[in-house]
């Protein structure tokens, strides 16, 4: 029994040290923290401009972060570079009996963490109640009414076709010269990107 609890606190110890070295980014402008990455309606917060965050995975549409105590996804082209890693400081100890007098530690100050301000009212985010709202307020009336009647035309984006039909069964993705093309597969039907345009569609045969 004494092994069993000593393994399982090394186990919790590198779980531990794991968490604290997620790398860090910052945030581009004011951005929504999503619970689900496949649900408009799933905001958590809003987090603000330059806010620090905990990256834990990344693609090129949704980075899974930590924030504040939140764990959710952001769109990855709202967050910046990772931020440099500080260099690990060494502190050398002497035994105190050989230590010195004028080399005794010296206490330094601990540094002081101000909470940040309230967003003024007309920049707070409300979440909206349901899907109708959420396409409306993320990309107008117009596009907003015929997303959320689950239409697709060529010239939309990726996102916006995730939005109006949801998430595919499979995505087939191929390298042609310089582009990037996508095959989404549905269970009747498929869409075909090129470079997260939408260029064609049709019936899976």
């Amino acid at each position: 029994m004494k092994r069993i609890a000593v393994s399982m606190l090394a186990l919790f110890a590198g779980i531990a040290i794991m968490a604290q070295d997620l790398p860090k980014a910052t945030t581009k402008g004011a951005v929504r923290l999503f619970g689900d990455k496949d649900d408009l309606t799933s905001v958590l917060t809003l987090i603000p401009d330059d806010s620090t965050v905990e990256v834990v995975t990344a693609d090129s549409l949704y980075t899974r972060i930590l924030f504040d105590g939140l764990d959710g996804f952001v769109r990855s082209d709202r967050l910046g570079e990772p931020l440099p890693e500080a260099a690990p400081v060494t502190v050398q100890m002497m035994p105190p009996a050989d230590r010195p007098a004028d080399q005794q530690p010296v206490q330094q100050p601990q540094p002081q963490y101000q909470q940040e301000p309230p967003l003024p009212e007309e920049e707070q985010y409300y979440a909206p109640a349901n899907r109708w709202e959420a396409l409306v307020d993320k990309y107008g009336a117009d596009i907003g009414k015929r997303l959320y009647q689950h239409k697709v035309w060529k010239g939309i984006t990726s996102d916006m076709a995730r939005d109006s039909w949801g998430k595919p069964v499979q995505i087939n993705r191929m390298y042609v010269d310089q582009s990037v093309e996508e095959e989404w597969i549905y269970s009747k039907k498929y869409l075909y990107f090129r470079d997260g345009i939408l260029v064609d569609w049709g019936p899976v045969k």
